[in-house]
């Protein structure tokens, strides 16, 4: 019994030890650059990207990303929250101009997928194998 009992307290000292240690948006899906490559991959694949709209994709998810830890930095609230919702948005806007005819319905289509899988204001979904 007392056996079982320290395993449980190991098991969420672990694990509350995780949670502490893991810096701001890395956690199981890495750091915001692994991250931001990850989504430019899925793009590149799903929207097949042309070289020059990839670098220009590139250029609008590294602007939202600084924009990003910049509001982070200041702490985050409900204030942040909706200025960094605004702030996709508005990236998202930049996206569909670089993209081509079937290539924006194909852009939306993504993002209610991710928008369904993360739900409202929810973490980003994790990477699909």
């Amino acid at each position: 019994m007392k056996k079982q009992f320290l395993i449980g307290v190991m098991a969420l000292s672990l694990a509350a030890g995780a949670g502490v240690a893991q810096p701001p948006g890395g956690g199981m899906r890495g750091n915001p650059e692994q991250m931001m490559n990850r989504q430019l991959e899925m793009m590149k694949e799903r929207l097949s990207l042309t070289e020059d709209q990839e670098k220009q994709v590139k250029a609008i998810l590294t602007s939202q990303m600084k924009k990003q830890r910049e509001l982070m930095e200041e702490g985050f609230n409900e204030e942040t929250r909706d200025k960094m919702m605004a702030l996709r948005q508005e990236s998202n806007g930049k996206i569909k101009k670089v993209l081509k005819g079937d290539q924006v319905e194909k852009f939306d289509k993504m993002q209610e997928e991710m928008r369904q899988r993360r739900g409202p204001g929810g973490p980003p979904p994790p990477p699909q194998n």
